[in-house]
C-alpha cells in the first residue's frame, strides 16, 4: 500500500512485481515510477548496457529506454501501449540508439518548471568510441502524444 501527501509517497508492505523481460542480457535495468497526467508510468532499460567496444551486440540488442503504463496506482498492473502486461515482457520503446546516440538506458525522468519533463539518460557517442570510458550524458525533453504516451 502506498500514501501519497503533499506530493511524496509513502511505502508500507510488501514489494510488488511490476515488470518482468523474459529476454535480453540485462532484462530489466534502472526502472523507476513517475507520476503524469493521473497515470503512474514505468521507465526502464533493457538490453545489453556496457562493454560495447569488446563485444557489441547485434543491432537493436544495446541499451534502449522503455515505458509501460498504470492507471491502478504505483504498484501497476503496467500495460505497454498495446495493452501487453509489463510483467509478460511489455514494454514500448521511448528512446533507442539513433544516429551517433548509441545505446541510450540508465535513464531517469525529472520536471523542469521551465522544459517540463525530463528524460535523462547515458549513452555512447559512436563518433567518439563505443568504450565504458566514452560514455556521455545526455536529455530530451519527454513529448506526451495526443494519446497519452511519451517519446523522446
Amino acid at each position: 500500500v502506498h500514501h501519497v501527501r503533499s506530493g511524496r509517497i509513502r511505502a508500507s508492505g510488501g514489494s510488488s512485481q511490476i515488470a518482468y523481460q523474459p529476454a535480453g542480457e540485462h532484462a530489466v535495468e534502472a526502472p523507476l515510477v513517475y507520476p503524469h497526467a493521473g497515470k503512474w508510468w514505468l521507465f526502464f532499460s533493457a538490453g545489453k548496457c556496457c562493454g560495447y567496444d569488446k563485444n557489441r551486440p547485434v543491432r537493436g540488442q544495446e541499451y534502449y529506454i522503455m515505458v509501460c503504463q498504470s492507471r491502478g496506482g504505483p504498484t501497476g498492473p503496467y500495460v505497454d501501449k498495446s495493452g501487453r502486461d509489463c510483467r509478460r515482457g511489455g514494454g514500448t520503446v521511448v528512446l533507442q540508439s539513433h544516429s551517433w546516440v548509441y545505446g541510450p538506458g540508465g535513464q531517469g525522468v525529472c520536471n523542469d518548471p521551465e522544459r517540463g519533463d525530463i528524460l535523462h539518460y547515458h549513452y555512447v557517442d559512436s563518433r567518439i568510441g563505443f568504450g565504458d570510458g566514452d560514455k556521455k550524458f545526455g536529455w530530451n525533453v519527454l513529448r506526451w502524444g495526443s494519446d497519452g504516451w511519451p517519446s523522446a
